[in-house]
């Protein structure tokens, strides 16, 4: 092992480390456990000793010179072969706290044993201080291709069924928060929260409504009409939280680069939804068909429910600061929008003034779905509190 000792580095070897205690206060104890020694992060110490193994992941007792080793698995009769079944229950009784594999209930139950016999224990709050529940926050950022369908009534009466239109693309970039819980050292829980501003254009969704000719055009010159309205671009604003389960994939956990996998709930909440719809109009057989657009607007907010899953790669910095990039995929569905209201604001691209066009009746004026499937490449920065 190299030590750096004013200034110069020192080679010591590890049969000769009797203990040894970090910057940050972690306090480690070489003993010998089965064939190998290893450096023991020590919790509690007294005639029963908390100590735990960061290469295995495991918490030992030390007892009368004797490392006894406390697997998850077989925890529950672990404990009363370490501490006797009666010392368990009576930890039990007093607490009302079943057994847990954790160090708060390890590091509590091993006091009490030890003041059952009347001894001192000395707790190592450094060493404890690591292992308790992590949080980690920092902003979030993120490239999202987005696509968007709607299912829309095919009557603006509300008599008729619902159907699907094509799904259209669009780009955006997520911006917002993220927080990292760390539960254990595998599992986690991360959520996050961003506001998504997406806009569509050079869409033609066919099959949005119905164009009432205005007269005397719809007498004199229909054919030159296209009365089905058609849906040619969108801009919305949402606000986004995606709750996930995180799983840490390697073994080795003291790796500085830990990938992992995701998958959990979301919700996002539409506080803006314009939709352009557009009517049209070709002067002639032989010319290009032009389109009047107009926008409509979303009357009252709306939320999604969806889920999320992907995968994700951790890059701790400091034993404070984490750098994380991920691969997410979100579906999800706005449920009974409506976009009753029209926007003053009109685009003409055809040969003709815009009263030469009339109503728009809109499949949009009745309750409609908006399905959504997002795939975004995420990056955060987040500080450990």
């Amino acid at each position: 092992m190299s030590v750096n000792s004013g200034g110069k580095k020192q080679l010591i070897s590890f049969a000769d480390i009797v203990e040894i205690r970090n910057a940050n206060g972690k306090y480690y104890v070489n003993k010998s456990a089965g064939t190998d020694n290893t450096l023991f992060v020590l919790l509690v110490e007294g005639p029963f000793s908390l100590l735990f193994n960061e290469k295995n992941k495991l918490f030992y007792i030390e007892k009368r010179d004797s490392m006894l080793v406390i697997s998850q698995q077989h925890m529950n009769r672990a404990l009363p072969i370490i501490f006797g079944k009666e010392l368990v229950n009576s930890y039990y009784a007093k607490s009302n706290i079943k057994a847990q594999y954790s160090a708060r209930y390890l590091k509590n139950l091993t006091l009490f044993a030890n003041q059952s016999q009347g001894a001192y224990s000395k707790l190592f709050e450094e060493s404890l201080s690591q292992m308790k529940t992590s949080i980690w926050i920092g902003p979030y950022a993120g490239y999202s291709f987005n696509r968007t369908a709607f299912d829309l009534n095919s009557a603006p009466t509300g008599l008729a069924t619902n159907k699907r239109t094509e799904y259209g693309s669009s780009n955006s970039i997520p911006l917002g928060l993220r927080v990292d819980i760390d539960l254990s050292k595998r599992i986690g829980i991360n959520l996050d929260a961003y506001i998504n501003n997406t806009t569509a254009k050079n869409l033609l969704l066919s099959n949005t409504g119905f164009h009432a000719i205005p007269f005397p055009n719809s007498i004199i010159i229909p054919e030159k009409y296209d009365k089905d309205l058609k849906i040619t671009g969108f801009s919305s604003r949402t606000f986004h939280i995606d709750l996930s389960m995180t799983i840490a994939l390697n073994r080795d956990l003291r790796s500085k680069i830990k990938p992992y996998v995701f998958v959990g709930p979301s919700v996002a909440f539409m506080l803006k939804n314009d939709v352009m719809q557009a009517a049209g109009y070709q002067e002639t057989p032989e010319s290009e068909m032009g389109y009047f657009y107009r926008w409509s607007k979303l009357d009252a907010k709306k939320y999604l429910v969806g889920f999320n899953v992907g995968l994700g790669v951790d890059y701790t910095v400091t034993e404070r600061v984490s750098i994380t990039a991920s691969v997410k995929y979100l579906g999800g569905i706005y449920q009974k929008m409506m976009n009753r209201s029209f926007l003053p604001k009109t685009r003409n691209d055809t040969t003709v003034p815009d009263s030469s066009f009339g109503v728009f009746n809109s499949h949009l004026f009745t309750f409609y779905d908006q399905h959504v499937k997002m795939v975004s490449v995420g990056l955060a920065a987040t500080y450990k509190f």
